[in-house]
């Protein structure tokens, strides 16, 4: 039997709740599956693979499936980060212009944060009665993507009641409900109610970086704006 080399742990807390995390860095078998992925083109297979990466690496309870959009992303960075370096050099040159010269530049992983304030998710539609959302999750962005792409608006209407925890009012909490029943009760919402739940989601925190670099032939600033999983997949 050959011998085991031990990995580090490491630790961070999560975006969403605070909760303290342990985790190691990924190892080349797990970066394998990540550039296999990547290299496929296919945003589910991808999807799949950060999934199963973060699950394996993180050492700490949690349901990969299940936490937001915004906690995976930031546990991947920090996988990114202990895995391969925190300081990655990017040779970046402008997106547009005569110019096409190649600067390189250094952004530091420990520098990109979730940005945005995150709420506990209640939101009061009348004075009187309130609902509670959770946050989308990597499989739920993945068939809001679809949606959107389809135009399909009933698919995002089931999406949103998806995320719909319970609902309440002065007296009680209502969670017995059937999916028929919610998608009634969100129907009967006015815009201006509707709007208040499609907010939630339009500023739900997410990963964000803004780099700012001067290009070293034309002395031109621009500025990249990293902001998804899709952005951090150069990364890796």
């Amino acid at each position: 039997m050959l011998p085991q080399i031990s990995t580090p742990s490491f630790f961070t807390k999560l975006p969403s709740s605070g909760q303290e995390i342990e985790y190691r860095p990924f190892l080349v078998k797990e970066e394998k599956i990540l550039l296999m992925a990547i290299e496929g083109g296919d945003s589910k297979e991808i999807m799949n693979a950060v999934l199963k990466i973060v699950g394996d690496c993180v050492k700490t309870e949690i349901d990969a499936d299940k936490i937001s959009t915004f906690d995976v992303e930031y546990l991947f960075l920090k996988l990114r980060g202990k895995s391969v370096g925190e300081v990655i050099e990017l040779t970046l040159t402008h997106p547009q212009g005569e110019c096409q010269a190649k600067t390189k530049v250094a952004l530091n992983l420990d520098d990109i944060q979730v940005q945005g304030v995150v709420t506990d998710g209640k939101i009061m539609i009348t004075d009187e009665v309130g609902v509670k959302m959770r946050y989308p999750n990597l499989t739920d962005m993945d068939r809001i993507q679809k949606a959107l792409e389809n135009d399909n608006t009933g698919s995002t209407f089931d999406i949103i009641a998806m995320c719909v925890e319970y609902i309440f009012d002065n007296e009680d909490v209502y969670n017995d409900y059937t999916k028929n029943d919610l998608e009634e009760w969100l129907g009967n919402l006015n815009q201006s109610q509707f709007k208040k739940i499609s907010d939630f989601f339009s500023s739900a925190p997410k990963l964000r970086h803004e780099l700012n670099w001067q290009c070293n032939s034309c002395g031109e600033k621009e500025t990249l704006v990293l902001e998804g999983l899709e952005s951090f997949f150069t990364l890796a």
